[in-house]
């Protein structure tokens, strides 16, 4: 089936984005993808690489520039560059013509079949994504931003956006006004206003199969709640279709510190070189 992805990044995760996008083309040989690349700083060298680790008959990479002068009054950081609030505005951005698409960092390996994710039912949501905390953060959450109890803060690293009931609905002035209340409270900038103001329109997905890292799973299997749900890696090795190397502990630096590289960034890199692809660090 033919499906619409997204990223938004700066020039600094060209290089990552080509690791992910091959593992998307090499675990899902049956599908066809659109790849929407929001951005305001890579060129055309970076495009063309980017071009270059994926094949065209598959995998059509998009270019879609966004002017640096956009939304120059959200919040950024080095960590949390402006790109990254693309995607709150994301129906904006993106064709009128897209119904729905999926969102995925560039910081992600791909190893299964995504049919079953995008395809998903949304109900009357605008997205669909994962959390990464367990309860006693999700309350911290609730009471930062004022969130509805029982609703989940979700991790916007995988998210599916029904983007035609966004386009439809979405206010603008909603984001600002929430950014003008909480201001001095954010700290994950895009993820932290996705989830203040949408946290009634988004639906839940596993974050075991779709939206795994290493700290989720280590605090799965140390907390006494979770007893008889642990995940092991053989479990990860037959199940889970996304990882995701959340947050500072990245495997193309020097100083990553756990398992998954060597069980699943390593092979994708491998796999390029054995293509004749660049991988990063060539």
């Amino acid at each position: 089936m033919d499906m619409n992805l997204f990223v938004t990044l700066d020039a600094r995760y060209a290089a990552p984005l080509r690791v992910m996008l091959f593992s998307l083309c090499e675990s899902n040989p049956q599908h066809r993808f659109d790849v929407y690349v929001l951005h305001s700083s890579l060129g055309e060298k970076e495009l063309a690489q980017i071009r270059a680790a994926v094949p065209s008959a598959q995998c059509r990479v998009i270019d879609r520039p966004v002017p640096p002068e956009s939304f120059a009054d959200m919040p950024c950081s080095d960590r949390f560059p402006k790109e990254a609030c693309y995607r709150i505005f994301a129906a904006q951005l993106l064709p009128d013509t897209l119904d729905r698409a999926l969102y995925l960092d560039p910081d992600i390996v791909v190893r299964q079949d995504l049919e079953a994710l995008y395809t998903m039912d949304l109900g009357d949501s605008f997205f669909a994504a994962a959390t990464h905390m367990f309860l006693s953060m999700q309350i911290v959450n609730w009471l930062r931003f004022d969130m509805a109890r029982g609703s989940q803060y979700i991790n916007s690293g995988v998210m599916l956006f029904h983007l035609t009931r966004l386009r439809q609905a979405q206010k603008t002035q909603d984001v600002y006004d929430f950014i003008e209340k909480y201001r001095k409270r954010l700290v994950l900038f895009d993820q932290d206003i996705l989830n203040g103001v949408y946290h009634t329109r988004t639906a839940y997905i596993s974050p075991r199969l779709y939206n795994l890292d290493e700290k989720y799973m280590f605090l799965n299997n140390i907390n006494p709640w979770q007893i008889g749900s642990a995940i092991r890696l053989k479990w990860v090795q037959k199940n889970t279709v996304i990882i995701h190397f959340n947050g500072p502990n990245k495997p193309w630096l020097p100083k990553y510190r756990g398992r998954f590289k060597a069980e699943f960034y390593d092979p994708v890199i491998a796999a390029m070189r054995a293509q004749g692809l660049a991988a990063p660090g060539d």
